[in-house]
């Protein structure tokens, strides 16, 4: 049967955006579902399975609609290796996730947390290694659909802002299984901690909209900023080990001040950007932000 024939691929083809979604959160919340109905124990095969492929899910799912769709394979794809962009957005994409850290646990520090300055000693190479590590295997990877594939789709139809806000509600909504998983860390979060997360994540998605249509639309740099958010984020939080773990246990609720401070950080961020580019974030720069055959 001809592909165009094909009535899955034409309703690909008619429905992209919410064929996006199907397989995003088909692939995603199958591989969290089957680790916590099997109450699988930590793992190599565990995190394999919810910690590694499950995050491939908006990726796998991108590169499927593009490819059955009227699209340019290629030509979308090569987002993912544009590195070509003027260096203050390299410097963007790991500063603001380095200022969101430190200054979450400046500010938690003043409110009685957890957080010692003078064992604060990153070193250079760990921190390059683990924004490496989260650009490709720690986050980043996602990005590949979230910000690559249904940002400039929204964009079709809404306001760079307004396709931010959607994209950050439904990317917060993705990490749901997190919270009811047992063994995720995400679970064991005061409400507080929780809803701090959700608030955060959709601010931040503002901010990787903004860097995505800056640079002509990289890939690239806003899966270099996820990674450095979620390796700095711990990195640059220098907590005083002695009063966060009790009994060897992690004291959640002592972490609600960083977890809140990084939310509002995140927030304001979000706000100076929108007032000093506009609701546009820049998207005139981003160029066949949907190309067609």
């Amino acid at each position: 049967m001809s592909p165009r024939r094909n009535p899955v691929t034409n309703w690909i083809r008619a429905h992209e955006l919410g064929a996006f979604l199907l397989l995003t959160f088909a692939i995603s919340w199958s591989l969290n579902g089957l680790v916590i109905l099997l109450e699988m124990e930590m793992s190599w095969t565990r995190w394999l399975l919810s910690g590694f492929l499950s995050t491939t899910g908006p990726a796998i799912a991108a590169v499927v609609v593009v490819s059955v769709s009227d699209r340019r394979l290629r030509e979308w794809a090569r987002g993912i290796v544009r590195w070509r962009v003027h260096p203050t957005w390299y410097a963007a994409a790991v500063g603001i996730p380095a200022v969101i850290a430190l200054g979450s646990a400046g500010v938690a520090s003043l409110v009685g947390a957890p957080i010692d300055f003078g064992a604060f000693s990153p070193e250079l190479l760990v921190l390059v290694f683990g924004i490496v590590l989260g650009t490709f295997v720690g986050g980043g990877q996602e990005e590949i659909g979230w910000r690559g594939f249904a940002q400039p789709e929204l964009q079709q139809h809404y306001s760079p802002v307004v396709a931010a806000l959607v994209v950050g509600v439904i990317w917060g909504a993705w990490h749901l299984p997190l919270f009811v998983d047992p063994l995720a860390l995400h679970s064991t979060w005061p409400l507080a901690s929780q809803v701090a997360y959700f608030v955060g994540i959709t601010a931040f998605s503002i901010l990787l909209a903004w860097v995505y249509n800056g640079t002509g639309g990289s890939i690239l740099l806003v899966m270099v900023m996820h990674g450095a958010n979620n390796a700095l984020g711990g990195a640059l939080v220098p907590l005083d080990v002695d009063q966060v773990l009790v009994d060897d246990v992690t004291d959640f609720g002592a972490l609600v001040p960083v977890y809140v401070s990084n939310a509002a950080i995140t927030v304001v961020l979000a706000l100076v950007v929108v007032a000093v580019v506009g609701r546009g974030l820049l998207a005139s720069r981003l160029e066949a932000s949907r190309p067609r055959t």
